[in-house]
């Protein structure tokens, strides 16, 4: 009788004990869980959420090689004039954060983070080529400005020359001088409260004129074959979108070169 009693004691501890292990690496797997996965991901994403190696490399953390395995032939993203950018960027993450739940989209226009992208990208490019030197100054010089107020006469010229980092080719033709931020701000990619005029208007050339490729045989060959439109190039708004130049009506965004 005392060794049955001594075997039952015996077994109801060492059940215990397991119970009580398995409970314990329960709540540590739910404990960790919750650290690494802080949150659910964005909808497009949704479908990763048990695969986390597909964005996450060990001690690395998310990956451009990860990012770009999915989005590199992201059409739309790089035909846009915009966004085009992207195109050579090295970072993704610093301003496409995820897990912050299903609800919220992952694109932050972080123009600070991106000046930083900026920099150490052309650090290199800067030791052989004086062009670069002189963006990457202008970047270094933005940076070191941490409120409006911090801005001295010797600085304002290289802070302010938005096209030192944007592109040169003047998009307004000079029409609107070079004080970019009397419409563009920092915290969008679009001009805060404007509104292009009616897609109907056809006025268009009072703000836009056609490229040359519009006065040559491409524009027969390939323009019009793209758009499957016969118009002239002065009906602009027959082919053309009020989204960005290449959102071509009944196509899409259009991929030029």
């Amino acid at each position: 009788m005392k060794r049955f009693i001594f075997w039952l004691v015996l077994l109801v501890v060492l059940v215990g004990g397991a119970w009580f292990a398995v409970v314990r690496d329960q709540r540590a797997a739910s404990a960790l869980q919750q650290f690494v996965s802080p949150g659910a991901l964005s909808p497009r994403h949704a479908y990763l959420a048990h695969q986390c190696a597909a964005c996450h490399e060990s001690t690395v953390g998310v990956t451009v090689a990860n990012c770009t395995a999915c989005h590199a032939a992201d059409e739309p993203l790089l035909g846009r004039q915009p966004t085009a950018f992207h195109a050579s960027i090295e970072e993704c993450a610093t301003c496409h954060v995820e897990h912050q739940g299903a609800s919220t989209r992952p694109v932050v226009m972080d123009h600070v983070a991106l000046a930083r992208i900026g920099a150490r990208t052309l650090e290199r490019a800067a030791r052989h080529d004086n062009d670069s030197a002189t963006t990457l100054h202008s970047l270094e010089t933005w940076l070191r400005v941490s409120a409006p107020g911090d801005i001295d006469a010797a600085s304002a010229g290289q802070v302010l020359d938005c096209a030192g980092c944007h592109d040169r080719r003047d998009p307004h033709l000079a029409r609107f001088g070079s004080d970019c931020a009397q419409c563009h701000g920092l915290e969008s990619w679009f001009v805060p409260g404007y509104l292009h005029p009616s897609s109907r208007s056809k006025e268009c050339v009072q703000c836009h004129k056609p490229p040359p490729s519009h006065s040559m045989e491409h524009f027969s060959m390939v323009s019009q074959s793209v758009a499957k439109k016969q118009a002239p190039v002065d009906q602009c708004f027959a082919c053309h979108l009020t989204t960005s130049w290449n959102d071509i009506a009944g196509v899409g965004f259009y991929k030029h070169h």
